[in-house]
Protein backbone atom coordinates (compact mmCIF):
# COMPACT_ATOMS: atom_id res chain seq x y z
CA UNK A 1 0.00 0.00 0.00
CA UNK A 2 2.88 2.40 1.31
CA UNK A 3 4.58 1.80 -2.62
CA UNK A 4 1.65 2.23 -4.63
CA UNK A 5 1.15 5.32 -2.04
CA UNK A 6 4.62 6.90 -3.14
CA UNK A 7 4.54 5.97 -6.52
CA UNK A 8 1.42 7.60 -7.03
CA UNK A 9 2.55 10.69 -5.29
CA UNK A 10 5.61 11.23 -7.03
CA UNK A 11 3.68 10.69 -10.73
CA UNK A 12 1.82 13.56 -9.18
CA UNK A 13 4.17 15.70 -8.73
CA UNK A 14 5.94 15.31 -11.57
CA UNK A 15 2.80 15.74 -13.35
CA UNK A 16 2.42 19.15 -11.45
CA UNK A 17 5.53 20.75 -11.49
CA UNK A 18 5.61 21.75 -15.71
CA UNK A 19 2.10 23.57 -14.66
CA UNK A 20 3.03 25.14 -11.44
CA UNK A 21 6.26 26.58 -13.71
CA UNK A 22 4.00 27.50 -16.76
CA UNK A 23 3.68 31.24 -17.21
CA UNK A 24 0.14 31.84 -18.47
CA UNK A 25 -0.37 35.48 -19.89
CA UNK A 26 -4.00 36.39 -20.90
CA UNK A 27 -4.74 39.70 -21.91
CA UNK A 28 -8.48 40.60 -23.13
CA UNK A 29 -9.71 44.54 -23.94
CA UNK A 30 -12.88 45.04 -25.62
CA UNK A 31 -13.57 48.58 -27.56
CA UNK A 32 -16.49 49.52 -29.71
CA UNK A 33 -17.50 45.75 -30.31
CA UNK A 34 -13.73 44.51 -31.48
CA UNK A 35 -12.35 42.30 -29.05
CA UNK A 36 -8.83 41.86 -28.83
CA UNK A 37 -7.33 38.20 -26.88
CA UNK A 38 -4.12 37.47 -26.27
CA UNK A 39 -2.98 34.03 -24.64
CA UNK A 40 1.02 33.34 -23.95
CA UNK A 41 2.35 30.24 -22.65
CA UNK A 42 5.45 28.16 -22.52
CA UNK A 43 3.67 25.38 -24.61
CA UNK A 44 2.22 27.97 -27.59
CA UNK A 45 0.45 31.13 -28.15
CA UNK A 46 -3.47 32.35 -28.86
CA UNK A 47 -4.23 35.27 -30.88
CA UNK A 48 -7.76 36.26 -31.57
CA UNK A 49 -8.91 39.60 -32.62
CA UNK A 50 -12.65 40.56 -34.20
CA UNK A 51 -14.66 42.76 -36.00
CA UNK A 52 -11.08 43.84 -37.75
CA UNK A 53 -11.37 45.74 -41.27
CA UNK A 54 -11.79 43.07 -43.93
CA UNK A 55 -9.33 40.56 -43.15
CA UNK A 56 -6.65 39.69 -46.06
CA UNK A 57 -8.46 36.66 -47.35
CA UNK A 58 -6.56 36.60 -51.08
CA UNK A 59 -10.22 37.15 -52.29
CA UNK A 60 -12.10 40.21 -53.30
CA UNK A 61 -15.56 41.32 -52.06
CA UNK A 62 -17.96 40.66 -54.19
CA UNK A 63 -18.91 44.12 -55.78
CA UNK A 64 -21.96 46.04 -53.47
CA UNK A 65 -21.73 43.42 -50.75
CA UNK A 66 -22.27 44.81 -47.07
CA UNK A 67 -20.70 43.57 -43.87
CA UNK A 68 -22.88 40.85 -42.61
CA UNK A 69 -23.69 42.16 -38.91
CA UNK A 70 -25.32 39.54 -37.09
CA UNK A 71 -26.16 40.59 -33.29
CA UNK A 72 -24.31 38.15 -31.41
CA UNK A 73 -21.60 37.36 -33.62
CA UNK A 74 -18.18 39.23 -35.30
CA UNK A 75 -18.62 40.31 -38.60
CA UNK A 76 -14.94 39.32 -39.09
CA UNK A 77 -12.25 37.34 -37.30
CA UNK A 78 -8.59 37.39 -37.18
CA UNK A 79 -7.43 34.16 -35.23
CA UNK A 80 -3.87 32.73 -34.54
CA UNK A 81 -2.95 29.25 -32.47
CA UNK A 82 0.62 28.09 -32.46
CA UNK A 83 4.09 27.17 -30.99
CA UNK A 84 7.83 26.65 -32.69
CA UNK A 85 6.62 23.08 -33.99
CA UNK A 86 2.80 24.27 -35.62
CA UNK A 87 0.70 26.59 -36.33
CA UNK A 88 -2.41 27.77 -37.62
CA UNK A 89 -3.85 31.17 -38.75
CA UNK A 90 -7.43 31.28 -39.96
CA UNK A 91 -8.94 34.88 -41.65
CA UNK A 92 -12.77 35.21 -42.09
CA UNK A 93 -15.06 37.60 -43.16
CA UNK A 94 -19.01 37.17 -43.53
CA UNK A 95 -21.27 39.34 -46.36
CA UNK A 96 -24.62 39.97 -47.29
CA UNK A 97 -25.79 40.63 -51.01
CA UNK A 98 -29.47 41.52 -52.44
CA UNK A 99 -27.83 39.37 -55.67
CA UNK A 100 -28.63 36.06 -55.85
CA UNK A 101 -26.44 33.33 -54.79
CA UNK A 102 -25.98 31.61 -58.60
CA UNK A 103 -24.06 35.58 -59.62
CA UNK A 104 -21.85 35.37 -56.41
CA UNK A 105 -21.03 31.81 -56.35
CA UNK A 106 -19.51 31.95 -60.75
CA UNK A 107 -17.96 35.72 -58.89
CA UNK A 108 -15.88 33.22 -56.63
CA UNK A 109 -15.45 30.23 -58.86
CA UNK A 110 -13.60 32.73 -61.17
CA UNK A 111 -11.94 34.53 -58.16
CA UNK A 112 -10.58 30.73 -56.59
CA UNK A 113 -9.38 29.66 -59.80
CA UNK A 114 -6.17 32.62 -58.89
CA UNK A 115 -5.39 29.60 -56.70
CA UNK A 116 -5.86 26.35 -58.10
CA UNK A 117 -8.30 23.64 -59.29
CA UNK A 118 -11.61 24.51 -57.47
CA UNK A 119 -13.34 21.82 -55.38
CA UNK A 120 -17.32 22.81 -54.84
CA UNK A 121 -19.12 21.09 -51.82
CA UNK A 122 -22.37 20.99 -49.94
CA UNK A 123 -20.60 19.10 -47.11
CA UNK A 124 -17.55 18.57 -45.27
CA UNK A 125 -14.41 18.93 -47.00
CA UNK A 126 -11.14 16.29 -46.25
CA UNK A 127 -7.89 16.14 -47.94
CA UNK A 128 -6.84 12.96 -48.96
CA UNK A 129 -3.22 11.06 -50.48
CA UNK A 130 -0.08 11.14 -49.50
CA UNK A 131 1.48 14.00 -47.81
CA UNK A 132 3.00 15.79 -50.59
CA UNK A 133 0.02 15.06 -52.41
CA UNK A 134 -2.92 15.43 -50.26
CA UNK A 135 -6.23 16.41 -52.54
CA UNK A 136 -9.55 18.21 -51.21
CA UNK A 137 -12.05 15.42 -51.30
CA UNK A 138 -16.09 16.20 -50.45
CA UNK A 139 -18.55 14.37 -48.18
CA UNK A 140 -21.72 15.51 -49.42
CA UNK A 141 -24.26 16.04 -46.86
CA UNK A 142 -28.05 15.67 -48.35
CA UNK A 143 -29.96 18.72 -47.92
CA UNK A 144 -27.36 20.64 -46.98
CA UNK A 145 -27.88 24.53 -48.24
CA UNK A 146 -24.19 25.99 -48.24
CA UNK A 147 -22.24 25.60 -50.69
CA UNK A 148 -18.16 25.32 -50.27
CA UNK A 149 -15.67 26.71 -52.37
CA UNK A 150 -12.04 25.89 -51.97
CA UNK A 151 -8.90 26.28 -53.62
CA UNK A 152 -5.57 25.71 -52.93
CA UNK A 153 -3.17 23.71 -51.40
CA UNK A 154 -3.70 22.30 -47.57
CA UNK A 155 -1.31 24.36 -46.01
CA UNK A 156 -3.09 27.50 -47.55
CA UNK A 157 -6.75 27.61 -48.68
CA UNK A 158 -9.08 29.73 -50.09
CA UNK A 159 -12.77 29.15 -49.16
CA UNK A 160 -16.22 30.32 -49.69
CA UNK A 161 -19.11 29.67 -48.23
CA UNK A 162 -22.04 30.24 -50.24
CA UNK A 163 -25.82 30.21 -49.12
CA UNK A 164 -29.43 31.71 -49.28
CA UNK A 165 -30.54 34.91 -46.72
CA UNK A 166 -33.99 36.20 -47.02
CA UNK A 167 -34.15 37.40 -50.71
CA UNK A 168 -30.79 37.58 -51.03
CA UNK A 169 -27.29 36.00 -50.33
CA UNK A 170 -25.13 35.46 -47.16
CA UNK A 171 -21.31 34.74 -48.00
CA UNK A 172 -17.86 34.05 -45.84
CA UNK A 173 -14.15 34.34 -47.31
CA UNK A 174 -11.69 32.36 -45.29
CA UNK A 175 -7.85 31.76 -45.53
CA UNK A 176 -6.65 28.94 -43.42
CA UNK A 177 -2.76 28.79 -43.31
CA UNK A 178 -1.29 26.24 -41.31
CA UNK A 179 2.38 24.80 -40.68
CA UNK A 180 3.95 21.84 -39.09
CA UNK A 181 2.72 17.92 -38.78
CA UNK A 182 -1.29 17.56 -39.39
Amino acid sequence: MTRHFTATAAALVALALPIAACDIDVQKEEVDGKAKVDITSPVGNVSVRTNVETPDTGLAVYPGARPLRDEDEPESADVSVGNSMFGVKVLAAKFESSDETDKIIDFYRNELKAYGDVTECRGDIDFRGRREARRPVCREKPFERDLQLLAGPEDRQHIVSVKPRGDGTEFALVYVQTRGRS
